[in-house]
């Protein structure tokens, strides 16, 4: 007799496992440096509210973007390998996870509220960079993705 896989259950079990293997892959000092020596000296002016929203969100697109990475791994080594010149990958990834970024980017700013009491500079800035973040550390996750792959642990 048959076994019943039941789909979302092993979806959910999937992704769970990529987020756990994502999650002790991810550069966070990386990620760190780039935040104090890009986004410090806008985020100098803002109140520690303000500022503490602005780091959270920065390191949950960040990792998000990923985990998304990740995700498209596969498609990745086939469409555009890590060999391949930078640009090319960029244009790739931005129009694999261009329109999803804006919308992972969108998402965190409203669920933090982020923009309240925001100067238009200091938003912009902020925007600027969230794109730049989503970007790279897409194109991270891929990268990433595809050691993985090759190892077979993914």
């Amino acid at each position: 007799m048959g076994k019943v896989v039941w789909l979302e259950a092993w979806r959910l079990t999937r992704m769970e496992k990529l987020r756990q293997e994502a999650l002790s892959g991810f550069p966070w000092g990386k990620l760190s440096q780039m935040v104090d020596t890009i986004l410090e000296p806008t985020l100098r002016n803002l109140n520690p509210g303000q500022r503490l929203a602005v780091d959270e969100a920065v390191y949950r697109i960040a990792f998000e973007a990923y985990v998304c990475g990740m995700e498209s791994s596969r498609r990745g080594e086939l469409e555009c390998p890590p060999e391949r010149p930078s640009q090319e990958r960029r244009r790739w990834g931005q129009r694999v996870f261009g329109y999803g970024g804006s919308r992972l980017i969108g998402q965190i700013a409203e669920d933090l509220n982020l923009f309240r009491q925001m100067d238009e500079w200091t938003i912009q800035s902020v925007m600027y960079f969230f794109e730049e973040v989503t970007a790279l550390w897409f194109m991270h996750g891929v990268d990433y993705g595809i050691r993985l792959r090759k190892r077979r642990f993914l």
